[in-house]
């Protein structure tokens, strides 16, 4: 995948995706739970009381949310290998194209924070950055083997962004189950032990 590429994948999930979201009207029905999103193992733990937003799907997006005070989340897929990602000597560079392609849409772009972890065998970017007009938008993108999962939160400027870090940090494929223990070996039964074997007779003493 090519740098170019890398940048696309995740501009995708930043300010572009966002931008689609904010003149649209919530649904009715506000939810609380995890939502479990196509074709992909990732689940999206949504807060209680945030609503999706209608015709998110039709944007382009996976999945789309209003919460309180205007913040505002979108989830994207890009279809793309992300092979670079598992490979530690390129490992570094491929991250750092891909913030590249993050601050590319998002306007005055200043970052706060970025971490690169695994997240239940997943490789996953955490970046967290203040645009020019004071909003804070963190995203965490999710590279898969043959494709990208983003997501991103618009919080407005002035507001508290700990329950967009959470929401972050709860994106993910859930944990692989562990593998059955071994049975144990039956031990081996004890041996009997040898009788002991009668001593020898003492040799007679010669006569002088």
């Amino acid at each position: 995948m090519s740098g170019a590429a890398a940048r696309r994948a995740a501009a995708l999930a930043t300010a572009a995706a966002l931008a689609t979201l904010v003149t649209a009207a919530p649904a009715s029905t506000a939810r609380a739970d995890a939502v479990k999103l196509p074709k992909t193992p990732a689940v999206l733990d949504v807060p209680r009381g945030w609503t999706p937003i209608e015709g998110a799907t039709e944007r382009g997006l996976v999945a789309g949310y209003r919460g309180e005070r205007g913040t505002v989340l979108a989830v994207t897929r890009a279809q793309v290998p992300n092979d670079r990602a598992y490979r530690k000597d390129v490992r570094d560079a491929y991250v750092d194209e891909i913030e590249r392609g993050i601050a590319a849409s998002v306007k005055g772009y200043r970052r706060l924070a970025r971490r690169f972890a695994e997240q239940n065998g997943t490789p996953a970017l955490d970046v967290e950055a203040r645009r020019d007009d004071g909003a804070t938008i963190v995203v965490r993108v999710l590279l898969f083997w043959t494709h990208a999962l983003s997501l991103a939160i618009e919080v407005p400027p002035g507001a508290d962004a700990t329950l967009a870090r959470d929401v972050a940090a709860r994106f993910a494929p859930p944990p692989k189950p562990a593998k059955p223990a071994k049975p144990a070996k039956p031990a081996k039964p004890a041996q009997p032990a040898k009788p002991a074997q009668p001593a020898k007779p003492a040799r007679p003493a010669k006569s002088p």
